[in-house]
């Protein structure tokens, strides 16, 4: 009944229908703060298990990070320690009408989407007063990342920062204009197939209705990725495939990045509920009268899965045990550590292997 109590309170604020309260944002501050952090001195946002998009602040620079990327003023950088990312939504379902907010244990920081912006060279906008910090749904989930201007950085733009090692941003030497609810080449730079004044009929076989969804199209584009094009020229359909290339960036006099830490996998994990796990996945330690040693698990025990996901490593246990409130947990132990008498023992081998459920709870 919480969990459908909780949905039903979130569809109605993200529907309008009342205005968030700030306690319900200052939960998010406590659901997600392991997400936002400071790095160096300057504010950063984890994206991923080991990425973290750095904010750069006048007058410092990071000393170890993959790319500085100047369009978002982002540093991207891979840690050497495992992250908690959060739950993302996408930014572009917003409507006027949603509520969002900016994650903050003290003040409030609430309101709505004032645009989207239509080029990288703008900022997705809000229409309240903004700090720095993650900006997000009324349910906790991440949007983006709120600057102190009134801007944010949208998910979309930190998916695509987070894919590539270099500052890579798709062009194909051509920009667009909308006129009367249709979109025209208004200049050429570097492309021999398009003429100013082009109406953009489709791009992919998709209708070229939105100049900000074009744009981004090309944007987000892989490196060396063809799109193909209709245009209308001279009351004409036209057949246009071209290549997508990396945008100019010798404007910026982009600083060298230097060399990533090499990734370390965590030697052990140690959780509140008295378990510690070592990079094998083997419980090394059962805390006397935690959770754990109340819930059956030994010394020895390998653990398999964790609420129905394969666990690949320490750091992927780690997340669930954060993330999650109930846990179901798949443990393979040996026969000579099952509690079972002596006659029953002399029934199996030694090193046979059981696998069992064990359930557990914070």
């Amino acid at each position: 009944m919480r969990i459908l109590a909780f949905i039903a309170l979130c569809a109605g604020l993200m529907l309008g229908v009342e205005r968030p309260k700030f306690e319900d944002f200052a939960a998010c501050y406590a659901r997600n703060k392991a997400s936002v952090m400071v790095y160096e001195g300057m504010d950063a946002f984890v994206l991923s298990d080991n990425l973290l998009a750095v904010l750069k602040t006048p007058n410092q620079k990071l000393n170890r990070y993959v790319k500085y990327d100047p369009f978002l003023n982002l540093y991207l950088v891979r840690t050497d320690f495992s992250l908690f990312p959060p739950v993302t939504y996408d930014e572009q379902n917003l409507t006027r009408n949603d509520w969002v907010g900016i994650i903050d244990p003290q003040q409030p920081y609430i309101g709505h989407l004032k645009y989207l912006a239509q080029n990288i060279n703008e900022r997705d906008q809000l229409d309240f007063r903004t700090k720095v910090g993650q900006l997000d749904t009324t349910c906790c989930s991440m949007l983006g990342i709120a600057l102190g201007d009134g801007s944010f950085i949208g998910n979309r733009y930190l998916k695509h920062f987070a894919k590539y090692n270099d500052v890579y941003w798709g062009d194909i030497g051509v920009d667009f204009v909308m006129r009367d609810n249709k979109i025209y080449v208004e200049s050429v730079r570097n492309n021999g197939k398009f003429l100013i004044n082009d109406e953009i009929v489709s791009v992919d076989g998709v209708s070229a209705k939105d100049l900000r969804k074009l744009n981004e199209t090309i944007l987000f584009s892989d490196r060396g990725a063809t799109l193909y094009f209709v245009v209308l020229r001279d009351n004409r359909d036209l057949n246009i495939s071209t290549n997508v290339f990396a945008k100019d960036l010798s404007r910026f006099n982009l600083p060298v990045a230097t060399p990533a830490p090499k990734k370390v996998v965590k030697a052990a994990y140690t959780n509140t509920l008295g378990l510690t796990i070592n990079k094998n996945l083997i419980i090394t330690r059962v805390a006397p009268d935690s959770k754990a040693a109340n819930a059956g698990f030994k010394v020895g025990d390998k653990i398999i899965r964790i609420n129905n996901e394969v666990i690949k490593n320490v750091a992927h246990a780690q997340r669930i045990f954060v993330r999650d409130d109930f846990f179901r947990v798949l443990v393979s132990r040996a026969a000579r550590r099952l509690p079972i008498n002596k006659q029953e023992h002399w029934l199996l081998r030694e090193n046979e292997q059981f696998q069992f459920f064990i359930r557990l709870s914070k």
